[in-house]
């Protein structure tokens, strides 16, 4: 109970659940400043009332642990969308052409454009395999570069002018584990770089003081969306993105729970790149903004036919009959780079899609075991889209966080059968393992590699999640599904989860990705609070509807910070 006696508000009146060990369901919370000081029943919270005490009606409403995100990339969308051409939403060459037109249209003097989100699925034969030529850029300018980021944040589409100003060439080298696509008949330029070849080409650069406004609008979308914590994957912009998240907590506008990832690169020195890690961790060290995570790139992805796979790619990838991909780190290398993450102290966060590139990363955490302090480090890998079943349950043995995207686990529009059958086969229907991790106890953290998912909200992953069945058909140009054994968009039914494990994977098991569950997580007294109102019951409402539940009410430190309106 607070010195007082008395709650500085009480939430009343509704379905609450708390996501603790027992998944209790209860009707009422008081809170204290920035603490939950009771949970329990609606009767015994009248105790907490005081003449101060502000008290909100949840009239049936169901209250919830804020969400956390344990993979995005702010500020997200939020630079593309002040600053940049907008391909997120649009699904054919001709709207990308027309949006980059109307871009330079409207921004004549600008020295570059750049955008983000075409989507492989737009492009039909070669350009399935190699993406899209550049010609199609050319035809609107060849005066101007246009640098264009697919929405996995994997490939640049570039016209010719791009090429030229980088000093790429037909007799250009791609850097290890790096593709620059060529018109097998000519030998000339594609116009598609992949993976680590797109670092070739120079990005845009922005100032602080744009990427704090980007991060404003960032954390407000965030806020409409319930989420109040998240692993930010830094990237190639750290610096900016942690001072933007500094300078938003210096002047007291930072509501977000905020741990960070560093990325490891297999091509730099190691010693070199863990010293600068070091000292950025000495940097960043508040309650809410912290730096815990070592990250690592072990493959691509699929859609690029660069994930590292067990068994070789389909004939539709075209890539010969024995190709499987690449392994991106010598593993001597890698084994090194884990024992001085964790000896360090850090969290070992590995970027993985294929499922050789997982077997041999859970080799590697096997092997290093015993040469390491010991300690629970909740090494995690993140994507695990094809994992061979007899390697689902050494996550559990080896202590290894299973970090997913829901929001992906189903037969995509124009997606599926053109890109993840083609390229993997029958594979593709038993991909994104989820029901499976979850029955061999395996922890299950949800996230939305935002901006790859353009729409980050968690109730879309949850519905997916518990249907393997297309959430919402308007966002994918489509009639949506009337029930959730729709076969047209079905993926693996034998994989589906259940809503409250679901909602622990955005929750209590997200709290424990980024070492908070003591503080966040779920709705228990002395937890800080950071909780969410939606306007339906979950745990009732149809699971094919759940994606339509709305957020009416977010608070972090038991502040307000989002209300519908």
């Amino acid at each position: 109970m607070a010195v007082s006696g008395f709650a500085d508000l009480v939430l009343t009146g509704g379905v609450v659940y708390t996501a603790d060990d027992q998944n209790t369901i209860t009707e009422a919370v008081a809170i204290h400043k920035n603490r939950i000081i009771f949970v329990g029943n609606a009767g015994a919270a009248q105790d907490y009332v005081g003449e101060s005490t502000k008290v909100i009606d949840l009239k049936g409403k169901t209250l919830i642990p804020g969400f956390i995100d344990t993979h995005m990339h702010p500020p997200g969308l939020s630079l593309s969308e002040l600053y940049e051409v907008q391909l997120s939403g649009l699904s054919t060459l001709e709207e990308y052409v027309r949006a980059v037109r109307d871009f330079l249209a409207q921004h004549p003097d600008s020295k570059a454009v750049y955008g983000r989100g075409w989507s492989w699925g737009a492009f039909s034969g070669l350009e399935l395999k190699k993406g899209p030529r550049k010609e199609y850029l050319d035809a609107i300018t060849t005066e101007v570069p246009i640098i264009l980021r697919a929405n996995d944040g994997h490939s640049l589409w570039v016209n010719s002018k791009a090429l030229a100003i980088n000093g790429i060439t037909r007799e250009t080298e791609p850097p290890k584990g790096g593709v620059i696509e060529k018109d097998s008949r000519t030998g000339q330029l594609w116009g598609v770089l992949k993976e680590s070849a797109m670092w070739l080409i120079g990005l845009p650069e922005y100032t602080l003081e744009q990427y704090v406004t980007a991060m404003l609008e960032f954390q407000k979308k965030m806020h409409r969306f319930g989420i109040t914590g998240l692993l930010c994957i830094a990237g190639t912009f750290a610096p900016y993105v942690l001072q933007a998240f500094k300078q938003l907590e210096s002047t007291g506008q930072l509501a977000l729970r905020v741990r960070a990832a560093i990325a490891i690169h297999a091509d730099d020195e190691l010693t070199s790149q863990f010293h600068a890690l070091a000292k950025l961790r000495d940097q960043y060290q508040s309650s809410n903004l912290q730096i815990i995570t070592a990250k690592f790139f072990t493959d691509g992805v699929v859609e690029g036919a660069t994930s590292y796979l067990l068994q070789p790619y389909a004939p539709g990838a075209g890539k010969g009959d024995h190709y499987c991909g690449e392994f991106l780190w010598d593993e001597a290398k890698l084994r090194q780079a884990f024992l001085l993450a964790n000896q360090q102290g850090l969290q070992i966060y590995v970027h993985s899609t294929g499922d050789a590139s997982t077997r041999k990363i859970l080799d590697i955490l096997e092997n290093i075991r015993e040469q390491i302090p010991s300690g629970n480090y909740r090494n995690t890998i993140t994507h695990l889209q094809l994992v061979d079943p007899a390697d689902v349950p050494r996550f559990k043995q080896l202590q290894v966080i299973a970090s997913v995207q829901p929001y992906w686990h189903f037969k995509g529009p124009y997606w599926w059968e053109n890109v993840d059958y083609r390229i993997l086969g029958e594979r593709a229907k038993s991909e994104y393992p989820l029901g499976t991790f979850f029955a061999h106890g395996v922890t299950v953290a949800s996230s939305s590699d935002y901006p790859v998912t353009n729409v980050p909200y968690p109730l879309r992953a949850i519905d997916v999640g518990v249907t393997r069945n297309m959430d919402d058909g308007r966002l994918y140009g489509v009639d949506d599904i009337e029930t959730m054994n729709d076969e047209r968009y079905l993926l693996n039914s034998h994989e589906r989860a259940t809503v409250s494990q679901m909602l622990k994977s955005f929750t209590l098991n997200g709290a424990y990705a980024l070492f908070m569950e003591q503080s966040i997580g779920s709705i228990e007294t002395g937890k800080l609070a950071d909780l969410v109102v939606l306007d339906q019951n979950v745990l009732t409402v149809s699971p094919s509807e759940l994606d339509k539940v709305q957020v009416e009410m977010t608070f972090v430190d038991g502040k307000l910070v989002y209300q519908k309106n």
